[in-house]
């Protein structure tokens, strides 16, 4: 699987906008008067815009940043885009993860771990003792970590929450 070369900016935009045009439509309905129009200077310029470019440096191999500072400003982003309102927990569809945004999320974690700290799905499948789909199942509610190597089209599972799960398992069992 090629990927191309990409500086992400489109990408970023239109998360921004996406998000912008959420918040805009919320504060409009609770307080018209506190919104103030931006333009996508000022949004690349905040916090999230920050984050984003940051992600889009750590993706594109430009930049290197410690693990919990990556998964840290991803799980963020995650939270502005998929954490509705008076829910206790959100969850990431599968196919967000196809999308420009989730690939550029992805390649960022991926090259934020070390291959020694990933383990393939199949591998992380025959240590817990349980099946692939058991393995994605638990991905998809965030119990395991996991990162997607955009070039390779691989997604490899976090060894640290493979061993964290076996000794739950072991702890539940004794």
């Amino acid at each position: 699987m090629e990927v191309e070369h990409t500086d992400y900016q489109e990408t970023i935009d239109d998360a921004l906008r996406i998000v912008y045009s959420h918040h805009h439509r919320l504060v409009t309905r609770l307080f018209p008067e506190a919104e103030r129009p931006l333009d996508i200077q000022q949004l690349r310029a905040g916090p999230l815009g920050r984050d984003l470019a940051i992600l889009a440096a750590l993706a594109r191999g430009e930049l290197r940043e410690p693990k919990e500072h990556v998964i840290e400003r991803t799980e963020t982003v995650l939270q502005l885009l998929f954490w509705p309102p008076m829910a206790e927990d959100y969850t990431v569809p599968r196919s967000f993860w196809e999308t420009p945004l989730g690939r550029m999320l992805s390649m960022a974690k991926y090259r934020a771990h070390q291959p020694s700290e990933l383990v393939s799905i199949g591998h992380a499948a025959q240590r817990l003792g349980v099946t692939r789909p058991t393995v994605y199942r638990w991905m998809d509610e965030r119990r395991l970590g996991y990162v997607r190597d955009e070039m390779s089209g691989r997604t490899f599972v976090v060894q640290r929450d493979v061993e964290s799960m076996l000794q739950d398992q072991n702890a539940f069992s004794d």
